[in-house]
């Protein structure tokens, strides 16, 4: 195995030492070679000592100036790293501000969705209920099964016309049977209707009616018809009918459409107040 070589001292030797020892060794050469040419003892040559002082000191300012720099560099470089991390400290603390404040939203509008599902819910129940109302009091169509009833007066006419009161004792009958709505010749009836009699002509609703009256009534199909022949107003207007020679039909509908009443009865023109509970015309035959 070879050996290892040696490593040169001019390598290892520190810079100011190998200057310094450099500059005194061409000193002393120069000195005993002017010693050899003149034979005379010649004395350690102090201008090229000062040449090497001077050379060390400079060195010296240098690596003074240097480290200087360095340390200078090091303080900008230090501040700006501080600047830096305040800056990014400032950044984080506006981001998480953003953060909390897209939290808080989130949760407020989960909370208004919240409420608006419940809105929306309770808007459907009331339209459902406002839908029955409007059904029930007769300011909404009602559409299904039911009857068709058809009357007509006698070909006789006189005591055969029908009246007012006849009209009453079918709708009567109808609504005693189980009819949900009913209307006279497109005229929808309601609480607030009447038939009355108007020198020879039928009004309801402030309108008049004119000979043949069909009058559509929703309901069971299966049992309307022969619900209205048990009631008593049932039972009048058949033999009423068939006394005085009226046309008379009545045949189920699988599917028919009982009108709105007109909006302008709504105005409510008076109002009396009464301790007795008013029979609804489901209670009451005689009233329709």
């Amino acid at each position: 195995m070879t050996a290892p070589r040696a490593v040169p001292e001019s390598l290892t030797q520190p810079l100011l030492d190998r200057i310094t020892r450099q500059s005194l060794d061409e000193d002393y050469q120069h000195v005993a070679e002017q010693r050899r040419q003149a034979g005379a003892v010649v004395a350690r040559p102090r201008p090229r000592r000062r040449v090497s002082v001077v050379v060390v000191v400079c060195f010296g300012l240098l690596v003074s100036v240097a480290a200087l720099q360095t340390s200078r560099n090091a303080d900008v470089d230090s501040a700006g790293r501080a600047t830096l991390i305040q800056r990014i400290n400032e950044r984080n603390a506006v981001v998480a501000d953003m953060q909390q404040r897209i939290a808080d939203a989130r949760a407020e509008n989960s909370a208004l969705e919240g409420t608006l599902l419940s809105l929306e819910s309770q808007f459907a129940r009331v339209i459902d209920r406002r839908a029955q109302l409007r059904s029930t009091t007769g300011f909404g169509v009602v559409r299904g099964e039911g009857v068709r009833a058809v009357v007509d007066d006698a070909p006789t006419g006189g005591e055969g016309q029908v009246r007012d009161a006849d009209l009453a004792l079918l709708v009567n009958g109808l609504w005693a049977a189980g009819a949900r709505a009913i209307s006279v010749n497109g005229q929808r009836l309601t609480v607030l209707s009447a038939l009355r009699n108007s020198a020879q002509t039928i009004r309801v609703n402030d309108v008049s009616l004119s000979p043949p009256y069909t009058v559509l009534a929703a309901g069971d199909r299966d049992t309307l018809q022969a619900r209205f022949a048990e009631t008593t107003s049932g039972a009048r207007f058949h033999d009423l009918t068939r006394t005085l020679g009226m046309a008379f039909s009545m045949d189920d509908v699988e599917e028919l459409e009982v009108p709105a009443a007109p909006s302008r009865i709504l105005r409510l023109r008076s109002i009396v107040e009464d301790d007795a509970a008013q029979p609804t015309p489901n209670a009451q035959e005689e009233t329709p």
